[in-house]
């Protein structure tokens, strides 16, 4: 071995560069991602804390190690259990169905491998995601409306929705002629996210004008402005205007000959007009 190779291999191994080495493991080592919905409802789903840890583990063996079904000793030397304790909680998670058992094909031979499978702790999470999400909706309902459709004071609403937030909604429930559902005045809020509430009001006029007294409706408005970087009243207006005057040039009769006749033309523009303004 050269010299230059000893005094590298010293380096790597000097106790006071440990700090350094240890920050280049940290990186290197890989990370196993814990979505943060199973951290906030884990417990909903019947995982104890112990059990937590034993999943956790279950992932970092598999995106780690490769291990499709570590055997007990293996994760009892990553816990703080005995290889039977570990068995037990492992029987539990699959008798709460919240992990299972099932093939891998791996490679290209399909070389078959049994591990644990972490669909079923997919599912049971989005249910109960789904239904603190239907608590959340109808908590906002309440507290816009009671059970006889009287709405609450200002006071009130203001604890979960802004004044502007409940103009709007009054404002479509007054045009719909019906209260609001919670999925959507959860819209609502999501609009006004992207969009002025002078914007989402002027979207809900167009569509009434048109018969089209629908959220799908509205928001296919709401989109195409975006798409054309329309923020303001003035934009759409404007926007408005050029389409109409596009309109009319295209319907207007090309020039021939010596010229254009000038009447017939004045005269198409103005039934032209009259019909965008019954339209």
């Amino acid at each position: 071995m050269s010299q230059n190779n000893r005094r590298a291999l010293k380096k790597e191994f000097d106790a006071t560069n440990m700090t350094v080495y240890f920050g280049s493991a940290i990186f290197s080592g890989g990370i196993t991602g814990i979505p943060n919905l199973f951290l906030r409802y884990y417990r909903d789903v019947g995982i104890t804390d112990s059990e937590m840890m034993l999943v956790i583990q279950l992932l970092r063996l598999r995106n780690e190690e490769n291990l499709l079904m570590p055997s007990p000793e293996i994760l009892a030397s990553c816990l703080s259990a005995e290889p039977v304790q570990i068995e037990k909680q492992i029987k539990g998670l699959l008798d709460k169905r919240v992990i299972g058992i099932t093939n891998y094909y791996i490679g290209e031979e399909g070389i078959v491998k049994q591990g644990y499978d972490f669909e079923p702790l997919v599912f049971e999470l989005s249910e109960v995601w789904a239904l603190n999400q239907k608590k959340e909706l109808d908590k906002i309902s309440e507290k816009i409306h009671n059970p006889g459709g009287k709405a609450y004071t200002n006071e009130e609403l203001g604890a979960v929705l802004s004044s502007g937030e409940q103009d709007l909604c009054h404002a479509f429930e007054n045009e719909f002629g019906r209260l609001l559902s919670p999925m959507e005045i959860e819209q609502i809020t999501i609009w006004l996210d992207d969009h002025e509430v002078e914007l989402i009001l002027e979207a809900l006029r167009q569509a009434v004008i048109r018969g089209k007294h629908n959220f799908k409706y509205i928001g296919s408005i709401l989109r195409e402005w975006h798409k054309n970087n329309i923020r303001t009243i003035q934009e759409v207006e404007n926007s408005q205007r050029q389409f109409e005057q596009n309109r009319l040039k295209q319907q207007l009769p090309k020039k021939t000959g010596a010229g254009t006749d000038v009447n017939n033309r004045a005269e198409l523009k103005k039934k032209t007009l009259m019909r965008s303004m019954y339209s």
